[in-house]
């Protein structure tokens, strides 16, 4: 650990929480920063929004398929 001679001057059970605080002090300001500053992560938090129905076509056309074809493999061999 590189800063290991810091719990020499600072009390673990104040440090850590001050260590996590901070974190999250600077977490929180990130994420206002981002909602506020632009548009699409509001958005992207609130959902969807209200479903919209499918709109289905009533006149399908039928998918034409052509017949299938044969390949035949050829079991001789040329002259070795």
């Amino acid at each position: 650990m590189i800063y290991g001679k810091v719990w020499l001057h600072v009390k673990p059970s104040v440090g850590i929480p001050l260590f996590l605080g901070a974190v999250a002090v600077a977490s929180f300001s990130v994420h206002v920063a981002l909602v506020t500053n632009t548009t699409w992560v509001k958005r992207f938090l609130n959902g969807p929004g209200p479903a919209k129905a499918a709109q289905i076509e009533q006149d399908v056309a039928q998918a034409t398929v052509p017949p299938p074809t044969v390949l035949v493999a050829s079991t001789t061999r040329g002259s070795d």
